[in-house]
């Protein structure tokens, strides 16, 4: 019993807990992306950020062609990626021990999302140290700590693969820069240090999947417009030193993906020439429909919405097709399985997005009429909603209008994709942290919260569940388009699966 009472003690206390948490992730992640009962077999692919590594140290940017096979871009007699340099980078230590023949996939997106998790964790408890503790709080918190060990964007897609690990590693970069963010935004000082941290974590982002790295830009970019405005003084704030670090960071890092664009692309402003990539030789549909649509388009927003948070496209009408199967084929190079809803992996992050709309929807008067005294105050101690809600008012609405560019980019892509959801987290995270800051802060929110806790437990029961079976769908999917895996139905579909595993493995 006293044993049980110190290890509580010991989980309790901040200076320990993330780092405990720390060593469950990687355990428990590990396990997971290594093994779980679901092999799935290594192919050659797996090796491309190895070559791409060996080829950088020679002044290259081409990958060996036997390697990457048809995920590769053919120009002028080169096969290239579109993937970013950053996984590459992480090899360094197989290079200097000649070691480039190991594929180190599987670890690279253990580190990944372990610092993913533990930056989430860190910023838990920075609002936990920040807003002090009362029971409502401690509940919250350990819910949302719940949450992001077990749920969501922690569990949800655990599946090693070359596509998973720069994704991977572009939302940990992703997940330094919210914590960063949060810290600035609740304590009300954007330091030099903070600053350069979130634009450290925007380069290596870019550096990695351009998309991610885009919306991190945008965030901070939009974030020192308005810390500058907040100046009075304009011309002279941009000269101060914490403007010109953190814009020397972004500017370095857009330099160096220019110079890698251009050795691809012969264009520095160029990611990716999808008319030569050699995938397109199996679906000969692909570039019609690129040419005729675009990579993005505005029109593919009311379907994106349907794939990520309404899943129903993937069940059949009466006449036997998929519900908005026309609309598949017309707007979409492929539309992957598992089928999955935010509301369901995520529910009790969006429920504290929630909470913090209706922050602010009571505050609305407040904010209105005194926007330029609320503007600056800060302070854990302000106990009006008002008061938890302004200091969020300018900089959190420039960091989300900056972060949403991924959401929106992935609603318009050509391609809807189970691993592309992930480009929703930083967007989702802010706002949770955001909702979970101005809950605790706040007594009236707080006590709302607290008569409602069951609701709000069942919501995080609901993460972790949907997460988990969200992750084990992903692994027993098919790659590529999902119509003719759904020809007999979904439940169809996952049955033979299952069936298909447990009698004879993979």
């Amino acid at each position: 019993m006293k044993l049980g009472i110190e290890a509580r003690k010991l989980f309790l206390d901040d200076r320990w807990s993330p780092y405990i948490l720390l060593v469950f992730m990687v355990v428990f992640y590990g396990v997971i992306l290594f093994n779980a009962g679901l092999h799935l077999p290594t192919t050659p692919t797996a090796r491309t950020f190895n070559s791409m590594l060996d080829h950088l140290a020679q002044g290259q940017f081409d990958v060996d062609p036997k390697i990457i096979g048809d995920e590769g871009f053919l120009r002028n007699g080169h096969v290239y990626t579109y993937f970013g340099i950053t996984c590459a980078l992480l090899r360094l230590p197989l290079l200097l021990l000649h070691r480039l023949d190991l594929d180190v996939t599987a670890w690279s997106c253990l580190v990944a999302v372990c610092l993913a998790g533990f930056m989430k964790v860190r910023t838990v408890f920075f609002l936990k140290r920040y807003c002090g503790s009362t029971p409502g709080a401690e509940f919250a918190f350990a819910l949302m700590l719940v949450s992001i060990v077990l749920g969501g964007a922690g569990i949800g897609y655990l599946r090693s693969s070359l596509f998973q690990e720069v994704i991977f590693w572009a939302i940990a970069f992703a997940a330094v820069f919210v914590y960063f963010a949060v810290k600035g935004i609740v304590s009300g000082r954007f330091t030099v240090a903070t600053l350069s941290w979130m634009a450290l974590a925007a380069g290596l982002a870019l550096l990695t999947r351009v998309s991610t790295g885009t919306g991190l830009y945008a965030a901070i970019g939009l974030l020192l417009v308005v810390l500058a405005i907040k100046e009075h003084r304009l011309s002279h704030s941009v000269l101060r030193l914490r403007f010109l670090v953190p814009v020397a960071i972004l500017a370095a890092f857009v330099i160096v993906v220019g110079a890698v664009n251009y050795g691809r692309w012969g264009k520095p402003t160029t990611f990716a020439d999808f008319s030569l990539y050699l995938f397109n030789s199996r679906y000969p549909d692909r570039m019609p429909r690129t040419s005729l649509y675009g990579l993005f388009n505005w029109t593919r927003i009311p379907f994106g919405l349907c794939y990520y948070f309404v899943p129903i496209w993937a069940l059949q009408g009466a006449d036997g097709r998929l519900l908005f199967e026309s609309t598949q084929y017309r707007l979409m190079d492929s539309v992957e399985l598992p089928p999955s809803s935010f509301f369901l992996t995520d529910l009790l992050p969006i429920a504290f997005i929630v909470l913090l709309v209706m922050a602010f929807w009571t505050a609305r008067s407040v904010l209105s009429s005194n926007l330029a005294t609320e503007w600056d105050r800060r302070g854990a101690g302000e106990t009006a909603v008002a008061g938890a809600a302004s200091p969020l008012f300018a900089e959190g609405l420039a960091l989300a209008i900056g972060l949403a560019v991924p959401c929106i980019q992935m609603l318009m892509a050509i391609s809807m994709c189970y691993r592309y959801r992930m480009e929703f987290y930083p967007e989702i995270d802010l706002l949770a942290f955001m909702g979970l800051y101005v809950t605790v802060s706040n007594p009236a929110l707080l006590a709302r919260f607290s008569r409602h806790r069951r609701w709000f437990l069942a919501a995080t029961v609901v993460t972790v569940l949907s997460a988990s079976a969200a992750m084990i769908l992903s692994k027993i999917s098919g790659s590529g388009p999902s119509q003719e895996y759904l020809r007999g139905g979904v439940l169809h579909y996952y049955e033979h699966q299952i069936f298909s595993i447990l009698r004879h493995g993979r």
